[in-house]
């Protein structure tokens, strides 16, 4: 009996592993003995932390988790393999030293089963060449989104009724298809690229039990609705930023506004951005408004960079560094420069992530 069990359990196992297994080969002799890299579409919130799987690693094979990113040296037979429990989005990319800069191909799905890539050119065009069910349904839906995608423009303020009017025709979708995969990273490409809008959350709704009870599905929603909480509208909540220093309500009673800049001394935009915070401050200080800095480094190395850029550019206000990371577990904030108005009641008034024209624009409305 007890040698029956025994192969029982190691049948259930075989199941479940052969169910959740994936390989893919990838065949790129153009960049034979250099190395791609495997990796989330990029984004301008963490999406990282919505992916579920994992890689074999091997001596040509490297898996960063945190980054959901797998590193490839290209051998004239490459193939990654590992477990994945439901379809999930990457692009291949690759990075070039001559010009510190690089290329990504579209998005593919991984998912259960085998896949075959043949990377075509330098410029990372490819062929799937083998059947996957997600990549097809994902290539209709893109082509029945293909109109109202062109109306918006990644990493850059779009009008939210655009954002809008292509989620009602992704609903459609979800309504027909309610385990669509394709659909639900759709809504994450959405948010990575166009920021948050409370519509998205009308879309999770749609979907089925089974895809909301998904590990990335879960995260997503958690997201979402602290992102919900903390838009324009929302309050800005209490933190303790470090041993000494909080932000409180308090902290916002005594000015019409609070300009919140959120930097780091290793982002360049940020950087860029404090001569004109230095002007925006000499503008509107004698009309209520107060600044502050919340710097996201942590080392000591950083912090005295970070101390040492502020002093250069003739920062005057007060900076806190973040050691506690509430910003990005309070605000859901991954991504510098960002910038939030608050006014006097701790309601924040404006959320952008630098854009320092909108953020003025949005100081003299509240003003009048």
């Amino acid at each position: 009996m007890k040698k029956i069990s025994q192969v029982f359990l190691i049948s259930l196992s075989t199941i479940a592993f052969a169910q959740t297994h994936f390989k893919i080969e990838i065949n790129a002799p153009q960049f034979e003995k250099d190395s791609l890299y495997m990796a989330p579409p990029m984004s301008m919130v963490n999406i990282f932390s919505l992916y579920h799987l994992t890689i074999d690693e091997n001596k040509n094979v490297a898996f960063r988790k945190k980054m959901s990113t797998t590193t490839i040296r290209i051998k004239p037979e490459n193939s990654i393999s590992g477990t994945i429990d439901y379809p999930q989005p990457f692009v291949i990319s690759y990075y070039d030293a001559a010009i510190n800069g690089g290329y990504s191909s579209k998005i593919f799905f991984v998912e259960k089963g085998s896949q075959k890539i043949q990377i075509k050119n330098k410029d990372l065009d490819y062929s799937l060449e083998s059947a996957s069910i997600t990549n097809a349904e994902y290539k209709k839906l893109k082509e029945n989104l293909k109109t109202a995608d062109e109306k918006l423009k990644p990493f850059q303020e779009n009008n939210p009724e655009d954002i809008e009017n292509k989620q009602k025709l992704l609903q459609i979708h979800i309504r027909k298809n309610p385990n669509s995969y394709a659909a639900f990273w759709e809504i994450v490409s959405d948010f990575s690229q166009h920021g948050f809008n409370k519509i998205y959350l009308k879309s999770l709704a749609l979907f089925s039990d089974k895809l909301k009870n998904t590990y990335s599905y879960k995260e997503l929603d958690k997201m979402l609705v602290l992102e919900n909480l903390t838009a324009s509208g929302g309050s800005f909540p209490d933190m303790q930023l470090n041993s000494t220093d909080s932000i409180t309500k308090t902290d916002f009673s005594n000015y019409k506004l609070t300009l919140i800049d959120y930097w780091s001394s290793t982002c360049h935009p940020c950087i860029k951005d404090l001569p004109n915070l230095v002007k925006l401050r000499e503008k509107y200080k004698d009309k209520g408004v107060n600044f502050i800095s919340i710097a996201d480094d942590q080392t000591r190395e950083r912090m005295e960079r970070a101390d040492k850029i502020l002093h250069q550019n003739n920062i005057s206000w007060k900076n806190y560094f973040d050691l506690n990371k509430e910003f990005p577990k309070k605000l859901n904030a991954s991504v510098v420069p960002l910038q939030i108005l608050v006014d006097s009641n701790g309601k924040i008034i404006s959320r952008k992530m630098g854009d320092l024209d909108q953020i003025e624009a949005a100081i003299e409305q509240y003003l009048k």
